[in-house]
């Protein structure tokens, strides 16, 4: 994780992949740094759940396609 040069922003490397048994895309940090946070989180296509984002899910499902990972359908 690095500080921007005007110190407003943060960049994070992150990966993200399907699980197709909970139907989710999960986006976890890559931060090697000693003491660096870390995240974890599981993106759902619904809505009603409290993980329910349904664009940001059809986006990064869309990201997935386009690089021929495993990706739910559209």
């Amino acid at each position: 994780m690095r500080l921007s040069t005007k110190g407003k922003s943060v960049s994070l490397e992150v990966s993200f992949w399907w699980v197709p048994k909970d139907n989710a895309i999960h986006i976890a940090t890559n931060d090697k740094d000693p003491g660096a946070d870390t995240f974890h989180v599981a993106i759902r296509d619904e809505p009603s759940k409290p993980s329910g984002q349904p664009y940001l899910f059809r986006e990064l499902a869309k990201c997935l396609r386009s690089k021929g990972a495993p990706a739910p359908e559209s």
